[in-house]
């Protein structure tokens, strides 16, 4: 069948359909989103200098191996800390060294207090070194407080450091004053990964390929922490995905057989060669947890948010989250297993779980550990919903003195303090616009803390630093504090004030406009690049653009629209309790919306609209290529509808 050409207003420019094939979208795409060939060698060349101070580093870890002294590993607490401890503590003891972990309180903050040495100190009597990960640069009281106990202070971190310096013995940071290293937007796990590797390079060759193997755990910091996905972030994410999946038994969901991780390739191979068992212990942790997110039960949903319930009257449990290995990518890190991590401190939870996971002394208890951790994943879930919702009320509400605040982007609540990042970055999220959301403070003069999430296009720290305030982090995601309320508004306004005029210049340069602009645009419109041809021609593009992942911050995923006449579509709802809703193309491609079930009367109606070009719905999607039992079927997931009159489905 030979396909119509658009209408567009100059003829010239008609694109007939039936001469693109899935190869031409491809490069219409990589085009449209300004990707050059030049380009794309350039962001995946993963060559890299060495971390200032590494030297200096290793010589301080080498005389402590060769004296046989005790190492403690001081991480952070989130998923970062975690991997970054993993990194330190695995990779360390398979070094050879006598390393033990310390498991961070996060009532203390994310510095190295005094008092978090003195507890160090009163576990580890005979400890002759603290090495930190993911923290401490800033920590000057707490690392003085180490330097008078008598222990040596090591600092691997990859925060801003701030005036006057770091005064540890040996600190690694990409981000310290005066370092030049060339794409310093690494995590705290890639850079304790760095130093390991490099002990590895010159005092033990023949642990080289093991240390590699720690790159798993980098991967997931460098998610995690939201690090740009360019130059050597990319190989490391890579490699942590492709190790990942050498620890995951891929058993269909309906098979008999019963999961073992034992039966990973990985498990197997490490089990043959002479590993410290702390080394082998890290990968059976990750692998078990994978085995947890499998199985994991929990409760079915339905279009509303609320639990589907049996005949008894009992929440409807549905299964984990991964059943192919294929789901094993980067956003499975992003969007599941950081957040599940990251949510024992939001809930108040128990860090010595997040850290089992990787670090329990039987296969049973590292088990338990990670159906805790998914457990309070799902009270975080319902926590978050809960104190969302009652910042969104205070908005509503209308109080002029609050809305004063609001307009600055600065809004207070009740919520633990663990849960201010989140819910700082689902407000920034809905306004698009730089968002601090802190604990509401007892009296005026009381201090005040927060956390700060701001859009690309506006650094949160260099922005307040030099108006003096306090801002301590990442540009995008850091903590705010304010000795009163009197100077958190201040500092809130400063914000607004500053972002209202980069804003300003963004749009005057266009980069805003073309930040939001779709990458391709297939179906009958004026505005579109090509038809919905053939859905192997979809098929082909998804595979191609999986082509380029990683997809992350500095990276994104292409931006797709599809143009979809209803009149000619098929429309039902699926799941369990039919929440979902599935359109089935002309071509034969499936376009699902998850929980989106409320919407069908709607969409029906629009299908039957007698407006010429009525019937017509833009959507944002995803593709992608799904594969089971051998078949593969290209589906399309909605994002969400753009413009029009039906833009507020």
């Amino acid at each position: 069948m030979t396909a119509m050409p658009f209408d567009h207003a100059d003829a010239d420019d008609v694109l007939l359909l039936e001469d693109f094939w899935s190869d031409d979208l491809f490069k219409l795409l990589k085009q449209n989103r300004g990707w050059s060939e030049e380009y794309l060698d350039e962001i995946n060349d993963p060559t890299h200098e060495e971390l200032q101070n590494v030297e200096q580093m290793l010589e301080e870890l080498r005389r402590i191996q060769k004296a046989r002294k005790q190492i403690i590993v001081v991480p952070d607490f989130d998923m970062d800390g975690i991997t970054s401890g993993v990194i330190a503590y695995a990779g360390l003891n398979e070094l050879g060294f006598d390393a033990h972990l310390y498991v961070p309180d996060y009532r203390r903050g994310h510095d190295i207090t005094p008092e978090t040495v003195q507890d160090i100190r009163a576990q580890f009597p005979t400890a002759a070194a603290i090495i930190t990960t993911d923290a401490g640069i800033n920590s000057r009281e707490g690392i003085a407080e180490a330097r008078r106990l008598g222990l040596r202070t090591l600092i691997t971190d990859h925060h801003v450091e701030l005036a006057p310096g770091c005064n540890a013995d040996a600190a690694v940071n990409p981000a310290r004053i005066g370092e030049t290293y060339m794409h310093p937007g690494i995590c705290g796990a890639h850079v304790i990964h760095q130093v390991l590797t490099a002990y590895a390079g010159r005092f033990a060759q023949d642990k080289v390929t093991a240390i590699g193997l720690l790159r798993l755990f980098a991967g997931i910091g460098t998610v995690s922490d939201v690090m740009p996905l360019l130059y050597e972030n990319r190989r490391m994410v890579r490699d942590s995905l492709s190790i990942a999946r050498l620890l995951y038994v891929s058993i269909p969901p309906d098979d008999v057989r019963e999961y073992n991780v034992e039966d990973s390739i990985l498990m197997i191979l490490l089990r043959n060669h002479d590993h410290h068992p702390a080394f082998v212990g890290a990968f059976e942790g990750f692998a078990l947890l994978m085995k947890a997110f499998r199985e994991h039960r929990r409760p079915m949903l339905d279009a509303n948010g609320n639990a589907v319930l049996d005949w008894r009257g009992q929440p409807r449990l549905v299964s984990g989250k991964l059943l192919t290995n294929s789901e094993l990518n980067e956003d499975f890190y992003g969007y599941s297993l950081a957040p599940a991590f990251n949510a024992v401190r939001r809930i108040e939870g128990d860090m010595h779980d997040a850290f089992g996971v990787f670090m329990a002394a039987t296969a049973e208890e590292k088990y338990t550990h990670a159906t805790r951790i998914l457990d309070g994943n799902e009270r975080r879930k319902e926590l978050s919903a809960f104190y969302l919702h009652q910042l969104w009320t205070e908005v509503e509400r209308g109080d002029p003195s609050r809305q004063l605040l609001h307009h600055t982007g600065l809004y207070y609540t009740d919520a633990p303090g663990g849960m201010l990042g989140l819910m700082a970055a689902a407000v920034m999220a809905r306004t698009g616009r730089p968002t601090i959301v802190a604990r509401r403070p007892e009296r005026p003069d009381s201090p005040i803390s927060g956390s700060a999430r701001s859009p690309e296009w506006f650094p949160i720290i260099s922005t307040l630093t030099p108006l003096g305030h306090t801002a301590v982090g990442h540009e995008h995601a850091c903590g705010i504090h304010a000795p009163n309320t009197v100077e958190m508004v201040r500092l809130a306004f400063d914000m607004h004030h500053e972002a209202k005029a980069l804003n300003a210049r963004a749009v005057a340069s266009g980069v805003l406009e073309r930040a939001g602009a779709a990458d391709l645009i297939l179906g009958p419109s004026p505005d579109a690049h090509a038809g919905l041809v053939s859905v192997d021609a979809i098929k082909d593009l998804a595979d191609d653009i999986r082509t380029l992942a990683p997809f992350g911050h500095g990276f994104e995923r292409p931006v797709i629209e599809l143009v979809v006449d209803l009149a000619q579509c098929g429309i039902s709802t699926l799941g369990a309790s039919d929440q979902h809703l599935r359109l089935i193309l002309p071509i034969g491609l499936r376009v699902l919306w998850w929980n989106a079930a409320s919407h069908l009367l709607v969409l029906r109606q629009i299908a039957q609209s007698a407006v010429p070009g009525g019937s017509l719905l833009r959507l944002r999607v995803t593709l992608g290529v799904n594969r089971f039992r051998g078949e593969q079927n290209v589906q399309a997931v909605v994002d969400r509808v753009i413009g029009g009159e039906h833009a507020d489905i």
